[in-house]
């Protein structure tokens, strides 16, 4: 049976999730700095206790165990890594052994960019050990204020100890995951906020914490909290935020330390999902939306106003996309137009026509540029990405490469806070210009960090191999793209 790698990046809190037979293993990690400057990543590796193959032991009971090895490279150069053995909890019946486990580690590294390389390996099992791989930023400056990554918790508590969970005088508890499900009513938050004293000396500044839509740059007025903090070398923040309202839906944690001149002296950003389907959207503020004398006014033809709301999937939330689903069918032109103009209001409270009329001229751009043999170019791939997230500011087109099917590489420079992300199409037939996404690095979108293999199929069986070795042939140029696009 083949091994599946599955690597999810999740922004400032990656999550690499392992399956290799039945094993289930889930790598997050954290990076933090310390007063006198030496950074350190913290690995929270969680394994389900029934995925790994459980002995008996002498004293009637069960467990398992795993050889774990995490590897930081950097240009090549191994900067740090840890190799051990872990045992899992004893049980005593291996048919109720539901129990997760978390291990927690800390290695110190220079700021710099690094590749990092999980291995596990079931040492009760003849299967071959799984490996999995991601790439992040440690970046501490030490004369400016930063802040460490955004950690979810389980819980915080005072407590002074030296243990793996404890920080400045706190034990954290990881939450590993960046998914919340209905039942799950708070969303608590642990970070560090360093050096603010060397931008405003003796005095305080301000912390905003809030919550926003992913799709949309906006701050959600029920989830926005402000906090007077006196500067200090590292000033920690910690939060529990009651999420049992939150509609369901991608979204950003944003935490941002400003100066007296409320000017932003450093952000952090970290993705999450909200799973509330009793939570519906908000029809309130549509309902009593005003067109008269808007630029919506004179939308008044329903199959415009229904092609026009159609071009807004791209860029529209979850609950957003669930609501119009539910009333598309029914609404007469009052509703969808009052539903229009709310949207752009949303987007833009000063002037939302010529928030409309902006992105009217991308949804040409895209459906001139993007449009397959049956779909529109802002309902394909690249046109919804282009629509979402705007103009890549590097395309590597590669349509006639020997081994490989047509693909394109898009890099993005900077992504609602995440830097240097990009996206592979590909496609199967030229003809059609029915580019499909690949993958991506880019939070919420699909991770597929084997995307080589489905790209060079054509010539190869990626199957046929264990680890991902893209063939050597005349002309392969995909790898090289995706490193240095250009």
């Amino acid at each position: 049976m083949r091994k599946i790698v599955i690597i999810f990046i999740l922004f400032l809190l990656a999550i690499t999730a392992v399956q290799a037979q039945n094993m289930r293993a889930y790598l997050s990690y954290a990076t933090f700095n310390t007063p006198d400057n030496q950074p350190y990543i913290e690995t929270y590796l969680t394994i389900q206790n029934n995925s790994i193959k459980q002995t008996l032991q002498t004293n009637g009971n069960y467990n398992g165990k795993l050889n774990i090895q995490v590897i930081f490279r950097r240009n090549d150069t191994i900067m740090n890594y840890g190799k051990y053995e872990l045992t899992g909890p004893e049980i005593e019946d291996t048919l109720e052994n539901a129990l997760t486990f978390v291990d927690v580690h800390r290695y110190a590294l220079p700021n710099g960019v690094y590749d990092l390389e999980l291995t596990l390996d079931d040492m009760n099992d003849t299967v071959k050990p799984v490996a999995s791989r991601t790439t992040f930023l440690m970046n501490f400056p030490q004369d400016s204020t930063s802040i460490s990554d955004i950690e979810f918790v389980k819980s915080f508590e005072k407590k002074e100890g030296a243990g793996v969970l404890d920080k400045n005088g706190y034990e954290i508890v990881p939450y590993v995951f960046n998914s919340f499900t209905q039942e799950e009513k708070e969303l608590k938050f642990y970070t560090e906020i360093y050096h603010a004293d060397r931008e405003v000396g003796n005095g305080a500044y301000v912390v905003y914490e809030y919550i926003r839509p992913f799709e949309v740059d906006a701050k959600l007025d029920k989830y926005f909290y402000i906090k007077r903090i006196q500067a200090g070398p590292i000033n920690v923040l910690m939060n529990t935020i009651d999420i049992s309202r939150l509609a369901t839906g991608n979204y950003l944690l944003v935490i941002e330390a400003r100066n007296r001149q409320n000017e932003i002296m450093a952000t952090k950003r970290l993705f999450f999902y909200k799973n509330n389907p009793q939570v519906a959207f908000n029809a309130t503020a549509v309902m009593t939306a005003d067109v008269s004398n808007t630029f919506v006014e004179n939308i008044d033809n329903r199959d415009s106003l229904l092609l026009y709301i159609d071009y807004l999937y791209p860029i529209s939330t979850s609950s957003e996309k669930v609501y119009i689903r539910s009333m598309i069918k029914t609404a007469d032109v009052q509703v969808l137009q009052k539903y229009f103009y709310n949207f752009w209001l949303e987007r833009n409270k000063v002037d939302p026509e010529v928030a409309w009329m902006n992105y009217l001229q991308r949804v040409k751009e895209a459906n001139y540029n993007f449009k397959t043999v049956s779909v529109a170019g802002y309902r394909s791939e690249r046109g919804r990405v282009y629509l979402q997230y705007g103009k890549p500011n590097v395309i590597a087109e590669s349509h006639n490469e020997p081994a490989a099917f047509p693909y394109e590489i898009w890099h993005y420079y900077q992504i609602n806070g995440q830097h240097d992300k990009k996206f592979v199409f590909y496609t199967r037939d030229i003809a059609t210009n029915d580019f499909q996404l690949l993958h991506s690095d880019l939070v919420g979108e699909l991770a597929n960090y084997h995307w080589q293999r489905e790209l060079y199929r054509r010539t190869w069986d990626p199957y046929s191999i264990d680890n991902v070795i893209v063939p050597n042939s005349y002309g392969s140029f995909a790898t090289d793209y995706y490193t240095q696009p250009r």
